[in-house]
């Protein structure tokens, strides 16, 4: 079998006392039953000063417990690998980190089989001789940029999935939005539900889901102002949607407003996801990334719109 390990280890304390090597796993280093079965069968993969250990054998403070964590390769989803270049910002052991291009999908699909970020990522891995499962860390629409996370492991993608709600609201978002806000800073309670008969478009709508997204101008232009978003709630297109209901649509959005808003020579919605912060999920350590505004969305602010 093609399998690669995730190697974590743990030192028992003495505020610890004694504790089975089953207590560490899944109340020290989070595992799940699942895992901790999967880790059972293999033969090294729960060990102590360098001998496989029972996951009910105690371990003293001092002592070491070292857990392998294994992916089989050989079942992994099969994805193309393409030269299209990534923006890496950050890398570790457990996920990568992304800055996304405007106008690319994040997964393969029909219509998109070999020219998704997951695609442009294999190829990454191939070319330095790598492998991963892919295993993406919230969404971003396609015509979304910005800040997207790619877990290495099955356990990191569960720990950080589990970050999902409180990551999402330590998300922020830039968006260029057309004309000039009268309420420089607020917060849109619209519930939104898609269009009867529209397999993608949303409309704010009494009988829909809660979307709670809040904003504060940061600029403003000629005839377009810059815009910081945080969401609450993650509904499918919900910036774009709820600036649109305030009669605000992004800049090149040719599904909300698509008859207000100039698009300004964009050619997809102008929304980046420019600001992520989340508990990397082995060690604990706070990180905090930002992404500059992309190349498109840049030049329309130095044109002033």
């Amino acid at each position: 079998m093609n399998c690669k390990f995730r190697q974590i280890e743990y030192t028992v304390t003495e505020e610890d006392g004694v504790l089975s090597a089953r207590d560490i796993m899944k109340d020290r280093l989070l595992l799940s039953s699942r895992e901790i079965s999967r880790c059972k069968s293999f033969e090294d993969g729960v060990m102590c000063e360098g001998k496989p250990i029972r996951v009910i054998t105690e371990l003293q403070p001092g002592q070491i417990l070292v857990v392998r964590l294994y992916e089989d390769m050989e079942n992994s989803s099969e994805i193309v690998p393409s030269d299209v270049p990534i923006d890496v910002v950050y890398e570790d052991e457990d996920l990568i980190l992304l800055n996304k291009p405007g106008d690319m999908v994040v997964h393969p699909s029909y219509a998109h089989f070999t020219d998704s970020l997951s695609n442009a990522l294999a190829g990454f891995y191939l070319r330095r001789g790598d492998m991963h499962v892919m295993r993406v860390i919230g969404r971003l629409d396609r015509e979304t940029s910005g800040l997207i996370i790619f877990a290495k492991n099955r356990h990191s993608a569960a720990l950080l999935s589990k970050q999902g709600e409180n990551m999402s609201k330590r998300k922020e978002y830039l968006a260029l939005c057309s004309g000039i806000f009268k309420e420089k800073e607020g917060t849109v309670d619209a519930p939104i539900e898609r269009i009867p008969g529209q397999r993608m478009i949303r409309e704010v709508r009494e009988d829909g889901k809660r979307a709670i997204t809040h904003y504060k101008v940061i600029e403003e232009y000629k005839d377009c102002s810059l815009v910081r978003l945080r969401l609450d709630t993650g509904r499918t297109h919900q910036i774009r949607v709820h600036m649109a209901y305030l009669g605000h649509p992004l800049l090149g959005d040719n599904f909300y407003g698509k008859e207000i808003a100039d698009s300004h020579g964009l050619t997809r919605a102008a929304l980046h996801a420019a600001h992520l912060e989340f508990q990397q999920p082995i060690t604990g350590e706070h990180l905090s990334f930002e992404a500059m505004l992309p190349e498109d969305m840049k030049m329309a602010v130095e044109n002033k719109c």
